[in-house]
């Protein structure tokens, strides 16, 4: 008989008899390969927005020259003009505002040359096909803006209506001149975008006399790395000058942290999936000895059985994938909202609205599936042709084990957890060496760990199972002791059923432990930083790395301490600068001011020295992450750009700071005002005369400046509970993997228990022929559902710990070199292992409904 008569005449007769069996393999493949997809669709949007944006945004520009975050001076215009090979150079305000109408709605403002910027982006109005309505007028007036036709039928706007927009100077009136097409720029941020004359942008911003970028196009023939050279040489040193793919390349930087924590739960979810796969296989294995033995004796070779298995698995595999690719869609598309707002929040400003397919990320998806299914269908596929025709047709005991026999177990999970361990080790004993201490080391270290507590299992379990029936067993009757008995028959594959739970569970507490030490550390950096009892900020509750907040006049700061109740307001400035083509945070406070009531945690270095050597002098603090990428410690010099060019810094300290992945450097506020040329905040720090007024000054500030401009004025305890929600957001991915990881789980419990209790067929009919009672048959196997869940909950919860803290080891001082506290959620390890032995009940109940419907009669017919 050729393979594919087999599985038409065998195999679907098998799928038949089998329905649930079949079913809950194929949604196991099917959810393990959906979470892999839904996270490769999530990531691709991301950066396949951030760089629709970018190449909207900049147009025919081929280079693009930008200097610090605060802007750089006009003047440099007129020396990129004169550049040969240059064949426009424009300028461009790129900020944000917030559109104070309905639900409002940040949006990315681009002040342009209106006469020039035509050469560079094309822009189409919807009821003309000049480029600016009447420009002079446009330049006249300088409340005119443009709008996208996108917004403005999403927001009831008309031509020639005013708007509210707000802006640094507070909310102010804008006319609208024009509506534009979705081409070009019109296209980016879901339309969310306004175009303005860059003279005008510039005071409403707070820009007067500076520009954030300038955009260059070359003359036909012209060699882009030649024109790249000569604008260096033209500018002072500091400035940047990168094509449009270089900030995408700083934006993938920027957000690695997120995607490897993500792509990592994403992948044991498939592990979870091929335990699921043996374990379903190896039930097959056994439940057909004896049609294997009959099939052996017609003359059906080894390799025909293994092919036979493999093909099952298989088609199974090509059937899940498929529906895993669709259901990875739907995730993606669920997800895609939450993801895009924590990016734009915690990494970059962007607009996620499209999920972006590729056939080559699904065709990983698809391919991991099948790859997946297939090496966890092998071994069980090679254990079948160890069956004896003889003995299989004679029905005589044949044991699971097979090539995975306990000792082989046992010595495979000895070599995984030591080798876990060996990677460790490199990984603490090599600090200075990048190619052993990262998170590539600890992510192999992680998994090769998760592989060896898995293979020692079956071990656990018996060790589990002899102290249940000497401690647990004889107090909870005959129901207990035969539920023990019962998984003590067939170890290795209820072992395999408890691993997968053991899997869920240990993500679960892992990703409870890294969230729940991340809000401590995060809350106590906070506590030590944030001393103030109110927290006021514009635009968003929090002044986020996002760049979703509007900056304020710094000069607020003595208005608001005139407000009653007020003893001090303390001006908060954050911007990004480019250091070795990376994107770090400079964080700016008045450091005299802030260190009378805010004790700076300090890694290297003193409180003392940060307090003497920071004020109003050429000195900053870096925290662990610069510290450890650019090998710094304090005493040495970063050459820092400016827009009057690069300034050297002494390192005073290296200081505790957690506001960006990719670094912060910490400065007085009278330094940066003195370089930087810049005179705004991003929220004021504001101390009461007494705690008892909290409220009441509060809603004074409010009410003063609440016309003015829309301000979120906070109590501390509130602005902490936004905080609190901007971490849990961050890790809302990992919530939703780990509910997909539990159910894989309990699909597998379901597989394991339903061919328990087809085996157990006469076994069943026998004690409910002497007696026992369906409700009591029905407990069997409930217990032995909850066994199962409470030791792959135990092991889980145990390995969840120790993974939880590789992961943040690896990936915040491995490949960021900073340092992160980390703490055990009691809480979340006991809800853990409830959870773990609450859903493996409820997903023994259908096969203790399956075994308590078993007919008497029927089950002892052929004795």
């Amino acid at each position: 008989m050729n393979f594919f008569n087999l599985l038409k005449h065998i195999s679907l007769r098998r799928v038949r008899l089998q329905k649930v069996h079949t079913l809950m393999t194929v949604a196991g493949i099917c959810l393990g390969v959906a979470a892999i997809v839904s996270i490769g669709i999530v990531n691709k949007s991301v950066m396949h927005s951030f760089e629709d944006s970018i190449n909207r945004v900049t147009g025919r520009a081929a280079l693009q020259v930008t200097g610090a975050a605060s802007g750089f001076p006009e003047e440099l215009l007129d020396r990129m003009q004169k550049v040969v090979g240059v064949e426009y150079a424009v300028p461009v305000i790129d900020t944000q505002g917030i559109l104070v109408k309905g639900k409002e709605r940040t949006l990315l403002i681009l002040g342009v040359d209106v006469l020039q910027d035509s050469n560079i982006r094309e822009y189409k109005l919807s009821d003309d096909s000049s480029d600016i309505p009447d420009p002079l007028l446009f330049l006249a007036r300088p409340d005119s803006i443009l709008l996208t036709r996108e917004m403005a039928e999403r927001e009831g706007i008309a031509i020639d209506q005013t708007i509210r927009i707000q802006t640094v100077r507070g909310i102010r009136n804008f006319r609208v001149r024009g509506l534009l097409n979705p081409e070009g720029p019109a296209k980016t941020m879901g339309g969310n975008i306004a175009i303005m004359d860059y003279p005008a942008a510039q005071m409403a911003f707070g820009k007067e006399g500076r520009i954030d970028r300038i955009d260059v196009s070359l003359l036909p023939g012209e060699d882009l790395e030649t024109v790249q050279g000569r604008i260096k040489k033209a500018l002072p040193e500091g400035y940047t000058i990168a094509t449009p793919e270089g900030r995408t390349k700083q934006v993938e930087v920027l957000i690695s942290h997120f995607q490897k924590n993500i792509n990592l739960i994403s992948f044991i979810a498939v592990f979870v999936g091929m335990y699921l796969i043996y374990n379903a296989v190896s039930i097959s294995v056994v439940q057909r000895r004896k049609e294997i033995g009959i099939l052996r004796a017609l003359g059906t070779t080894r390799r025909q059985i293994i092919a036979l298995f493999l093909g099952e698995t298989a088609v199974m595999a090509v059937i899940g994938s498929l529906l895993g690719l669709g259901t990875g869609i739907f995730f993606a598309k669920s997800a895609l909202g939450a993801v895009g707002q924590t990016v734009s929040e915690l990494y970059l400003r962007t607009s996620v609205t499209e999920i972006s397919l590729s056939w080559p990320g699904l065709a990983v998806g698809f391919v991991t599936g099948i790859a997946a299914s297939l090496a966890a269908a092998l071994f069980p596929a090679l254990a079948s042709t160890r069956i004896s025709p003889v003995s299989a047709i004679r029905s005589l005991p044949y044991s699971e084990e097979g090539l995975l026999s306990s000792k082989r177990l046992q010595l495979a999970a000895a070599f995984f957890v030591l080798l876990a361990f060996t990677l460790l080790v490199l990984y603490k004993s090599f600090a200075q060496a990048p190619l052993l201490h990262n998170s590539a080391t600890m992510f192999f270290a992680t998994i090769f760990l998760l592989l060896g507590i898995s293979l020692a299992t079956p071990a656990v379990l018996t060790l589990f199972l002899v102290i249940f029936r000497k401690t647990i067993a004889p107090h909870v009757g005959a129901v207990g002791r035969l539920a023990g008995l019962n998984l003590q028959k067939n170890i290795t594959r209820n072992a395999v059923a408890a691993a997968a739970i053991f899997y869920g569970i240990a993500v679960f507490v892992s990703s409870s432990g890294i969230i729940y030490s991340t809000k401590q550390s995060v809350l106590d950096w906070i506590d030590s930083y944030v001393r103030g009892d109110i927290i006021v900020t514009s635009g968003h509750p929090i002044a986020t790395s996002g760049a979703q907040n509007i900056p304020m006049p710094v000069e607020m700061w003595k208005d608001i301490e005139k407000v009653p109740g007020v003893l001090s307001a303390d001006p908060f400035r954050r911007i990004y600068i480019d250091y070795h083509g990376r994107r770090i945070l400079l964080l700016t406070v008045d450091i005299t001011k802030r260190f009378k009531y805010s004790p700076f945690k300090i890694a290297q270095g003193t409180r003392e020295d940060m307090a003497r050597l920071l004020p109003n002098r050429d000195y900053i603090a870096v925290n662990e992450a610069v510290a450890s990428q650019e090998h710094i410690k304090p005493g040495d010099t970063m050459v820092l750009p400016t827009p009057g060019g690069p300034v050297s810094f002494i390192v005073a300290v290296i200081n505790v700071d957690y506001s960006s992945d990719s670094g912060s450097i910490f400065m007085d506020l009278h330094t940066y005002q003195r370089y930087w040329k810049e005179y705004l905040a991003d929220s004021f720090s504001i101390r009461v005369t007494s705690p008892e007024n909290v409220m009441t000054v509060r809603d004074e500030i409010a009410g003063r400046f609440g016309n003015e401009r829309k301000l979120f004025v906070l109590p501390a305890k509130e602005f902490k509970d936004e905080i609190r929600k901007v971490i849990d957001q961050g890790f809302a991915v990992n919530h939703a993997i780990n509910i997909i990881t539990m159910t894989i789980a309990c699909f597998g419990i379901i597989v394991t228990l339903l061919a328990s209790v087809l085996e157990r067929t006469r076994e069943i009919g026998v004690l409910r022929s002497i007696g026992m009672l369906r409700r009591q048959v029905s407990g069997v196997v409930v217990i032995e559902s909850m066994l199962l869940g409470v030791i792959g909950g135990l092991l889980g919860a145990g390995a969840g710990i120790i993974i939880g803290w590789m992961s943040l080891e690896g990936f915040l001082r491995g490949d960021y070199g900073a340092s992160m506290q980390y703490h055990v959620h009691w809480v979340s390890i006991f809800w853990a292992i409830v959870l773990s032995a609450l859903l493996a009940a409820l997903a023994g109940v259908y096969p203790a409904r399956r075994a308590a419907k078993t007919n008497i009669v029927e089950a002892l017919a052929y004795e």
